[in-house]
């Protein structure tokens, strides 16, 4: 039963009629006079566990975890929607799908924290106090306050106006009125409102387990029992004759012995010591004389007083303490002189939120089919439905953390746990529903808070685990909330990432790359035509992290894995369906009909009419007036001639700044604006159908393609000449660069004179200018001259490939995706070739072929790769059917050269009965570079 007595004007005790419709008249009849000791009707069928006050409102938890509320709601600080007082207690139907084991009164707001580790508030946000942002300035009816999510709560504490929560592991968060410093925060960004939850930097490693709230200050316990103080002292509330309101969270160092049980009154603050017996107070009550010598005499000075001395304690146990205003009451227990008297301490008295532990684990390994396994469910659905409770359930001891582990859950101890829990069918299935079902959405995806992204490391754990048993692969859908984190948030969780032992961080690698290989046959193919690029996404953010660790085992290899994802993802990303997968026979196809003889102005004709939806289809070409072909040697060979054409300097489409060089788009174009476009759609065919085209592009398009900017490095590439001209530049260690090299800022570039800056002819190249010179002079190349064209040629290529897979890549891995590598493994080579007609591995012909080829140098290999295939460079992936094959044909005769159809990277070899002869004839043959012979 409950019972209130004291000031009831506004409703506080609870005392009002059964009805609510009786109020009125009760508050009337009711008055503004004290009220002695009563039971509270209205709660007398109610369980009550748990009781907190305002300033004259009150809350009550049951055993079920319902809260109930009444006395002043004019802040709707009691939570029911309405902005009025109420006499009797109601419950808060806002909470009805939760279960409350904490509740926390300010002046005008109320805090609870939830059995699953939320925490809600409503009341007055003038300051802050609810922790929800400053968008209202009240609310009544609870509020989510999401700034705490995934951090394992182990308070939630308030005062005046400002509110507090502390983790399990001790670190505490403060919000709301800072006018006296009373949230301890660092002073160096004073303020007076803090509206979302904030880390207290200076207690971050004081071990605290308990903390209390007074009008405008605050008090913590530490684990060794020290009590340390912190915002207005004007009655000496603090304890400690120093400006502790300026200086930050104080020890107070009178207090002589360790602190069981802590509270704080309004303006002043208890402290019990059980191995003493002494209850303490600290401060001089507030001032009833409101005058000035007053109020600075109490700013001076303070008083701790023993309110109780050991003597009056003999044989009792202090089990809680609480402070009012201007009261105080202790709850005590008569005990036997054989029973311990310390009784338990404040922090012991707090309800804990849910969490794993081995007796739990064995409860759960045991339950049968009866009401001990419907309990085991409830517990298993609390807990793996709630990243606070999951990580609570594996955090690692406090000693552990400040010994520097920084990894503040325990991974090994989960994923031998979760193998367990795995053993039992029902218990893995409950599992498996409540991660994927609730945990998963749940995840904190805009927190700054460290603590709350533990459970991001916990979760991949327990997937592995449930992949095991259920041979489903669960990396998409932990990879979806990786990819919805905001940038603060991605940024903490890949910190954690990157503090990972390698066995951890390889396990998550292989969970996605399970993800990536069960979705890539799905890529186009509706609904899930989007899953995929989250865990690409995801992948990408453990390769940037890889990338950047010095000192893990193994580091290597995992990069490798990573970047073998990326190209199996490229293989099946950028290839179509047709050739993709033969579980989707009717894929639609893009079927290209072309004129031989008027190729590249036929092409662009029909592609500037094609619809969008076309060019993300299966290519398939035929040209006019000739036998259908194998669909891919129609393919290969259509882009060799249409780019063989168009990249040529007298087509007009781009430039070559020198010999060899690669080539770029000119500064004042003679080719219409759209044939940019179109051969930016060509390009992205190419690739989109993985075909190794040669198109002499720098790696400067790759970069820009993907936002980057490039560099002068680039321009060492572009213009060899230039580049290491503007280098010599920057080197250049005389004083008289200005009158020695004579430059400006006017320069020349594909026959255009420009200016870099207004009136940059008459603005002299000097040792302060120089980098921005050369800076400006490369923006000018790379952007400025060729920003209409390379728009045009970026707009065609994105009608293609979908901007967001193009983006996982580096420039550099672009760039061998788009073109090739020259990590050449000639043994690899020699072991995939296929054999045609008469010959086979140990024909004569073919024994001496493979023995011209092992003796022939890198560049003479190179231009046969060039003569048999059209590039001298090997594809990242090549497909299966793109292989090196040799075929016997009638006709040749050892007097022939041999042949090459570049377009399936057939070698026609004629039967050489010599090695010399056969070495002559190939050498010839790679000089000549026929290419594309037909037989």
């Amino acid at each position: 039963m409950l019972y209130c007595w004291g000031e009831g004007a506004s409703g506080q005790l609870g005392l009002g009629g059964a009805g609510e419709e009786e109020e009125e008249e009760e508050q009337e009849q009711q008055g503004s006079g004290p009220v002695r000791f009563q039971q509270i009707q209205a709660l007398e069928a109610q369980p009550i566990v748990h009781v907190s006050c305002g300033k004259k409102h009150s809350l009550a938890i049951c055993s079920h975890g319902r809260v109930f509320s009444w006395g002043a709601g004019t802040f709707g600080q009691l939570g029911t929607g309405e902005l009025k007082d109420r006499l009797i207690p109601k419950k808060i139907e806002g909470l009805s799908t939760c279960k409350i084991i904490q509740v926390a009164c300010g002046h005008y707001h109320s805090i609870v924290l939830t059995k699953d580790g939320r925490v809600f508030s409503w009341g007055q946000n003038s300051y802050g106090q609810l922790g929800i942002g400053k968008e209202v300035s009240s609310h009544g009816q609870p509020q989510h306050v999401s700034a705490l999510d995934g951090i394992p709560l182990a308070q939630v504490a308030a005062g005046g106006a400002h509110s507090f929560a502390l983790s399990l592991l001790g670190i505490v968060y403060g919000w709301g009125r800072d006018s006296a410093h009373q949230l301890g925060l660092s002073q160096s960004d004073p303020r007076e409102q803090v509206f979302k939850p904030r880390s207290v930097g200076a207690l971050r490693n004081l071990d605290v387990i308990y903390i209390s709230c007074g009008a405008e200050h605050t008090a913590v316990l530490t684990q060794n029992g020290s009590v340390f103080t912190f915002g207005d002292d004007s009655a000496g509330q603090l304890g400690s004759s120093s400006s502790a309101q300026e200086r930050g969270p104080q020890k107070v160092d009178l207090i002589d012995g360790p602190v069981s049980h802590l509270a704080c009154g309004s303006y002043h603050t208890l402290a019990y010591i059980s191995v003493s017996g002494k209850l303490i107070s600290l401060g001089r009550g507030r001032s009833e004389c409101g005058t000035a010598s007053c109020e600075q005499a109490e700013t001076q000075s303070f008083n701790i007083s023993a309110l109780i001395s050991p003597n009056e304690l003999v044989d009792v146990s202090i089990k809680q303490i609480f402070a009012g205003t201007y009261v105080n009451f202790a709850i005590a227990e008569v005990c036997s002189a054989s029973k311990d008297t310390s009784g338990v301490s404040s922090v012991e008295a707090l309800p804990k939120i849910s969490q794993l532990d081995r007796a739990l684990l064995d409860e759960w390994m045991a339950a049968e089919e009866n009401e001990s396994r419907q309990k085991a469910e409830r517990e298993i659905a609390e807990i793996f439905s709630s990243p606070p409770c999951l990580t609570a359930s594996f955090l690692k001891p406090k000693s552990a953390l400040k010994a520097g582990c920084c990894m503040m859950v325990d991974l090994q101890k989960a994923r031998d746990v979760f193998d367990e829990l795995t053993q039992r069918d029902w218990i893995a299935s409950k599992v498996f529903l409540c991660v994927l079902n609730h945990l998963l959405h749940d995840l904190p995806l805009d927190s700054p808070h460290q603590e709350a992204f533990s459970c991001f490391l916990l979760v991949p754990e327990c997937l592995e685990a449930l992949e095991a048993k259920s041979q489903q692969s669960l990396g998409r859908a932990f990879a979806d909330p990786v990819s919805k984190l905001s940038k603060r948030s991605s940024d903490v969780l890949e910190k954690h990432w990157s503090a990972l032992p390698a066995a951890f961080f390889n396990r998550i690698v292989q969970m996605l790359k399970k993800a990536v290989v069960s979705l890539l046959p799905y890529y186009y193919v509706a609904p899930h035509s989007q899953e995929l690029v989250p865990v690409l996404e995801a992948l990408q953010k453990l390769y940037e992290v890889d990338s950047g660790k010095e000192s893990v085992p193994n580091n290597s290899a995992l990069l490798f894995s990573i970047q073998g994802i990326k190209i199996d993802a490229h293989e099946e990303l950028f290839s179509p369906p047709l050739s993709r997968t033969a579980e989707h026979p009717n894929s639609p196809v893009f079927l290209l009909r072309v004129q031989r003889e008027n190729l590249v102005a036929h092409t662009l004709h029909i592609l500037s009419q094609v619809e969008d939806a076309s060019l993300k289809m299966e290519l398939l070409v035929e040209f006019e007036g000739e036998p259908k072909c194998e669909p891919n040697s129609t393919v290969v060979e259509f882009f060799f001639y249409v780019f063989d054409e168009m990249i040529r300097p007298d087509y007009g489409l781009f430039m070559y700044c020198e010999q060899n060089s690669p080539m770029w788009f000119p500064a004042k174009p003679s080719a219409e604006m759209k044939n940019y476009y179109l051969f930016g759609v060509l390009y992205g065919l190419s690739l989109f159908n993985r075909v190794l085209a040669y198109v002499p592009f720098p790696r400067a398009v790759f970069k820009k393609l993907m936002g980057k900017k490039p560099s002068l490095h680039d321009l060492k590439e572009l213009s060899p000449v230039l580049g290491k001209s503007l280098q010599s530049v920057l080197d250049y260690e005389q004083d008289d660069i200005e009158a020695n090299l004579q430059l400006s800022y006017n320069i020349t570039w594909d026959n255009v004179t420009v200016d870099l800056i207004p009136n940059g002819s008459t603005v002299a190249v000097n040792t302060a200018n120089r980098k921005d010179f050369v800076s400006k002079y490369v923006d000018y190349i790379f952007n400025k001259s060729v920003q209409s064209v390379f728009e045009e040629f970026k707009r065609g290529f994105y009608k293609v490939l979908d901007k967001r897979v193009i983006g996982l890549f580096m420039p550099q891995e672009l760039v061998e995706v788009a073109t090739g590598h020259v990590n050449y493994d000639w043994d690899a080579y020699e072991q995939n070739t296929a054999y045609w007609g008469i010959y086979n591995m140990v024909h004569p012909t073919i024994k001496m072929f493979w023995q011209v080829f092992r003796g022939l140098s890198l560049a003479d290999k190179k231009g046969f790769l060039l003569f048999v295939s059209g590039s001298d460079r090997l594809p990242v992936k090549p497909k299966e059917d793109m292989h090196l094959k040799i075929h016997s044909t009638e006709g040749l005769s050892e007097d022939h050269l041999p042949e090459a159809q570049t377009c399936c990277q057939i070698l026609l070899l004629p039967p050489y009965s010599t090695v010399e002869k056969l070495k002559k004839k190939l050498i010839q043959a790679i000089e000549n570079n026929r290419g594309f012979g037909r037989p």
